[in-house]
């Protein structure tokens, strides 16, 4: 017979509160542990999402079915297609990837700060907040330039897709990481009288812990689509 301590589960729990009593706040520990989760399955999902890219990418690739893998100008004139040039900016592409770097390595200091329990880890929580959206502007200034659209052969399907698809989940990162920046900044501006919001940087660390983990996981895959589509 299982032991009492193998069937509760890991970590702290909300502590039971009798009926007709108000429920205390949660323990901190609890919100932290649940985010810690949220961010690692989050990954997962992730990594199953923009495989499908990558599979994409490899397999038309290798099958370069009609020669439409990479069709030549001529190629795109029978189709009647004014788009002759099928190769992505270099220079933006460069600087996409660099803002996306950069902002990881600058989220991570402010995450470390905040480990350290320093209140100069907002400055770099701004920085890569808006390097992170840097990132998003050169990609988006690429789809403007950039002489081919998703119709112009099987590459260029899977470029647009990718990418796009890859630039919703940075902003959707960037949002979540204003969020921390913003809590702090209300905190900073208003600090509260009572209860855990007297120490703000309590509660944010572990979703900012939580942020930061996700979008350093979010880089990796940015730089395997930056090679991929850039490079290779």
């Amino acid at each position: 017979m299982a032991s009492e301590s193998e069937s509760l589960p890991l970590g702290r729990m909300a502590p039971p509160v009798p009926a007709g009593l108000d429920i205390p706040p949660e323990p901190p520990d609890v919100g932290a542990r649940a985010l810690s989760v949220a961010s690692r399955l989050l990954c997962g999902a992730s990594t199953f999402f923009f495989l499908a890219f990558l599979f994409a990418y490899f397999y038309l690739r290798s099958i370069n079915q009609d020669h439409f893998w990479l069709p030549s100008a001529a190629q795109l004139k029978e189709q009647k297609e004014l788009h002759v040039s099928l190769k992505p900016d270099q220079a933006l592409g460069a600087v996409f990837i660099v803002c996306v770097v950069l902002s990881v390595l600058l989220a991570f200091l402010a995450s470390r700060r905040m480990k350290q329990q320093s209140q100069s880890w907002l400055p770099p929580a701004i920085g890569a907040l808006v390097l992170g959206i840097g990132a998003v502007a050169a990609q988006c200034i690429e789809f403007i330039v950039q002489k081919f659209g998703p119709t112009d052969g099987a590459f260029a399907s899977v470029f647009c897709a990718w990418l796009a698809f890859y630039l919703i989940a940075i902003l959707g990162t960037m949002y979540w990481l204003e969020t921390q920046v913003a809590t702090e900044l209300r905190a900073r501006r208003q600090p509260a009288a009572h209860g855990d919001i007297r120490d703000p940087d309590r509660l944010i660390a572990p979703s900012l812990d939580a942020a930061v983990f996700y979008w350093g996981f979010l880089a990796g895959i940015g730089i395997v689509t930056y090679v991929t589509l850039y490079l290779l």
